[in-house]
């Protein structure tokens, strides 16, 4: 007897799960496809991603060992090649770099386009925008000492040296008590790094 109700239990299971299968079947199938295609993109982004990586690399070890030989124009050429920007690590990097040589090449306005290009490109973090934004006052003899505040009101990274290159400015322009103030800010502050800390009290020590 037993057998009989455990066969027709078998069967009610089996038009159950067969009317589920009616009814749901075709989400089911939607779903795995959609979990396969998933994962095949996030595979092929990633090969993708591996292979920028590579050949960004490759050029950048391409254009350093330009740069480093002395040819200058070359490292700048290789530099702004449009694969860089595939990998946003060196992207930065490669403006950065690119920026560098400009200036020792003396093309002060090839470095302050490619600066500027950071400074706008929020995808950058702020850190970096701010160094860029600080070597690009710093070579630029007609901003306004007042640029600066806003790097060393921001309280980041870059403070301690827009703050000592608001003092060098200072000092350049005759404005001796300003300049004493901003370096004695700098020489008694508590965060100050230790090698600025040396720098502005030797120039204290050296002032009138």
């Amino acid at each position: 007897m037993s057998d009989i109700f455990n066969e027709i239990d078998e069967e009610l299971r089996q038009d159950k799960a067969a009317r589920l299968w009616k009814a749901y079947g075709k989400y089911l199938i939607a779903l795995a496809i959609f979990i396969i295609l998933a994962i095949a993109g996030y595979r092929f982004i990633e090969h993708t991603q591996e292979k920028n990586k590579e050949q960004a690399s490759e050029l950048y070890e391409l254009a350093s060992e330009a740069g480093r030989s002395g040819d200058k124009n070359a490292a700048i050429e290789l530099f702004s090649d449009d694969r860089f920007d595939e990998t946003i690590g060196y992207a930065i990097i490669s403006k950065l770099k690119k920026a560098a040589l400009a200036k020792s090449n003396d093309d002060l306005e090839g470095m302050a386009i490619v600066l500027k290009e950071i400074i706008t490109n929020e995808e950058i973090p702020r850190y970096l925008r701010d160094l860029a934004r600080l070597k690009l006052f710093a070579s630029d003899n007609d901003n306004n000492i007042s640029q600066l505040d806003a790097l060393i009101a921001g309280d980041g990274p870059w403070k301690f040296l827009a703050l000592e290159l608001k003092g060098g400015i200072e000092l350049e322009s005759g404005n001796l008590k300003k300049a004493r103030s901003i370096f004695e800010e700098l020489t008694n502050g508590a965060n100050t790094p230790n090698n600025l800390r040396r720098r502005t009290s030797e120039i204290l020590k050296a002032l009138p």
